[in-house]
């Protein structure tokens, strides 16, 4: 059957507000002026009666000719299928428990949250295969760091971030000439390989030195004395990408305790640092040997560390066969599927290979498969186009049986013929997906149907992040012009940030920074850290001629005071943007590089509100809370709706955001400066303390003392400092 929607296309507005009622009201005050001696205004009057008939012919005019040319210009973007951005689908990692196995959870397995009254379950659907091992990761520790070869360390418990929920980032800061060890328990032991993934947002340095052991417990053999495990497969590279690290622990694994009363023979030479959250339980343990043998600090950042763990998203897959109707052997036939959005797989040649259409004839029908093609080839060919953000499928107009059909693209399905989809994968939610820790526990069916036998638990430890939901009609009508300008190809910095912004609705800041030379030499004795004509290698970013970097900020919680992409998001807008840059322009895509910002703020607090009741620690606490919000990376800013790399900051717009009600008092001093750098990038700052911190070489200019702004780089990004730098004082005064 032939279809037609305007599901996912940008519908006219409504331009004409007036009502019959004000169309009735002008009219009526016009007749002083043309009809004077007209004094009955009652509605029993024969002329209101007329004025009210008018109005109403009017309205419905008027109404269709301010539509046309709003209409005219949607109907345009239409032709060109120039539709609104689908919802983003919601990732997060969902962690399986088995009590024997290993069991194998396939891809495609589901599970959602608890249903609950008034609520629809939200559903994830994991990406890939799974093999769970029956035991858990239990306790997460980090001792040191230490000196190399040091025969006693500290240790501090990280369960809470590394293992969760809800699990978090953590970052491991290794000093020069000594190591950390993280070292993770587990509370059975297993012959099999152990898989673990590892996802990084602050990885180690291509230029950096680190040397990395696997170990494991044996015997009475303390942390620091562990034993390596040979024939480990690193999939991260040294820590330098997100990855798999797969590993066998030996036969002589063995259950040690890292504390408790010397009768349970606990660790001696390495001690928590907090007795109260030793851990106490006899566990298998497994550790991660980082030792740092430079001479500048290393800092790796993790984001999630995962074991019997798959990806997952709101992006669910048809489970049998849909039929899409029959065909009527007209040309241009239109099939709607039941689910939309299409998922798109970004960094692959083909973003929608979920997707797979048959074409079935006779009695019973024999099933053949048609190709999904961009554009419909000239002459016949078993193809179809599919509308990712409407959910239609479309056939061409090539037809043997007329002279004018065989001058057409792509072959019409045979008149009887049936349609269906063998299967496709769409997304099923997009912002409501952005679940909290710990509430993904139903475990649903496989893509055959059937539960996963052997898995007893499912959870999600982290929560789910980047769901988005379908861009709003306005933000499609701004854009249309710059997509029509931009053609699908990257030249300018405008081209670069705007197809940034369409590789994933879940990217809200995009910079894309140009080549810059010094325009002089460095400062300080030779020898200089720059000479003039060299290319900016500020926080770690090479801007040599030729070179295109697009910083990209998510959009995530605004709990998250220091938003940063993960590898999956940069890797999915370089995919986006590689095939559309000019092919001599070298194309790196980073993470924010931020710059917090210190607020000295001196407020007065009247008497009179102080006797009615008003709290000076609250005044303080509520202040701070409006500094931190107005430095938000992605929520705060003068009008509230971020930053942009390279902005600067005023006093006076964060005047207008902390300003105190009159009733309560005012702002008698306000001062801001930037605080070190959050970001460091060797060799240019050994250290990067406030104590040595070299701002000659880390940044293109000095750091600013208090003063009424902050001068910012092109490349970086603002947010708040912590929350102990700010300084906040409150004076009492009599009105």
């Amino acid at each position: 059957m032939t279809f037609e929607s305007r599901r996912g296309r940008i519908l006219p507005p409504d331009l004409d507000d007036r009502t019959w009622q004000d169309l009735v009201d002008q009219m009526r005050a016009l007749i002083p002026r043309y009809a004077p001696q007209w004094t009955d205004h009652n509605p029993s009057d024969l002329g209101i009666t007329l004025i009210e008939l008018f109005a109403w012919l009017a309205e419905g005019v008027i109404y269709r000719l301010n539509q046309t040319p709003d209409k005219n210009y949607v109907a345009f973007l239409n032709l060109l299928g120039i539709t609104r951005n689908p919802a983003t689908p919601a990732r997060t990692h969902l962690t399986f428990t088995a009590k024997a196995g290993p069991v194998v959870v396939a891809v495609g397995t589901q599970a959602q949250t608890t249903a609950l009254e008034g609520r629809t379950p939200v559903v994830f659907e994991t990406d890939e295969d799974v093999r769970v091992l029956p035991t858990t990761l239990t306790a997460a520790l980090a001792a040191g760091p230490h000196p190399a070869g040091a025969a006693s360390s500290r240790y501090d418990v990280v369960t809470a971030t590394l293992v969760g929920p809800p699990a978090g980032k953590y970052l491991v800061e290794v000093p020069p000439g000594q190591a950390t060890q993280l070292c993770l328990g587990f509370d059975r032991q297993v012959a099999e390989e152990i898989t673990l993934g590892l996802r990084l947002y602050l990885p180690v340095p291509e230029q950096a030195q680190a040397t990395l052991t696997w170990t494991y417990s044996r015997g009475t053999a303390e942390p620091l004395a562990w034993p390596s495990i040979n024939g480990v497969a690193d999939a991260t590279g040294g820590l330098r990408r997100d990855g798999r690290v797969r590993l066998t622990p030996p036969g002589d694994w063995t259950p040690q305790r890292a504390a408790g009363p010397a009768a349970t023979k606990p660790w001696t030479t390495v001690t928590p640092r907090d007795g109260a959250a030793a851990v106490t339980d006899p566990l298998f343990w497994i550790g991660l040997r980082i030792a740092n043998p430079a001479a500048t600090p290393l800092a790796i950042g993790v984001d999630r560390l995962l074991f019997n763990a798959a990806a997952a998203r709101t992006a669910l897959t048809v489970r049998a066969p849909e039929p899409l109707g029959q065909s009527t052997g007209e040309a241009f036939q239109v099939f709607p599927l039941r689910y939309r959005p299409l998922l798109r797989r970004l960094g692959t040649g083909a973003p929608y290979a979920d997707l797979k259409v048959q074409v079935g004839t006779g009695d019973p029908a024999v099933w053949q498969d048609w190709t999904l093609v961009e554009d419909f080839p000239p002459g016949p060919g078993t193809v179809y186009r599919a509308d990712p953000v409407t959910g239609e499928i479309s056939f061409g107009n090539h037809d043997d049986r007329s002279e004018q059909g065989r001058q057409g693209h792509g072959s019409v399905p045979p008149a009887g013929s049936l349609i269906r989809a063998l299967s496709y994968r769409y997304v099923d939610a997009g912002a409501a997906g952005n679940v909290a820790p710990a509430q993904v526990t139903v475990l649903g069916t496989t893509l055959s149907g059937i539960l996963p036998t052997g898995v007893t638990n499912v959870t999600n430890l982290g929560p789910g992040r980047d769901g988005a939901d379908e861009e709003p009609i306005e933000d499609t009508l701004r854009r249309a012009p710059e997509e029509l300008k931009i053609r699908d190809r990257a030249v300018t910095v405008d081209d670069y940030e705007f197809l940034a912004g369409e590789a994933g609705n879940d990217v809200l800041i995009r910079r894309c920074l140009p080549p810059r030379l010094q325009a002089a030499d460095g400062p300080g004795p030779a020898p200089l850290p720059w000479v003039k004509g060299d290319p900016w290698t500020f926080a770690g970013i090479v801007r040599a001629p030729g070179t295109v970097n697009m910083i990209i900020v998510p959009d995530q919680d605004a709990t998250v005071a220091r938003p940063e992409p993960t590898q999956d998001q940069i890797r999915q807008v370089r995919a986006y943007l590689d095939p559309r840059r000019d092919l001599t322009a070298r194309l790196e895509v980073l993470g924010p590089r931020y710059l917090p910002v210190i607020v000295n703020v001196e407020l007065v607090v009247w008497q009179q509100a102080i006797d009615a009741g008003a709290d000076q620690d609250k005044v303080r606490s509520d202040t701070l809370a409006r500094i931190q919000a107005f430095l938000h990376p992605t929520r705060g800013g003068p009008a509230g709706t971020g930053w942009q790399v390279g902005q600067p900051v005023f006093t006076s717009d964060l005047f207008r955001a902390i300003m105190p009600s009159g009733d309560l008092g005012y702002i008698s001093t306000l001062q801001l400066r930037p605080d070190v750098p959050a970001y460091h990038f060797p060799p240019l700052n050994p250290a990067g303390t406030a104590d040595n911190y070299n701002q000659d070489r880390e940044r293109p200019f000095r750091l600013s003392p208090f003063g009424a702004s902050v001068r910012v780089a092109d490349y970086e990004l603002v947010c708040a400092a912590a929350e102990n730098s700010h300084k906040i004082t409150t004076t009492v005064l009599n009105a």
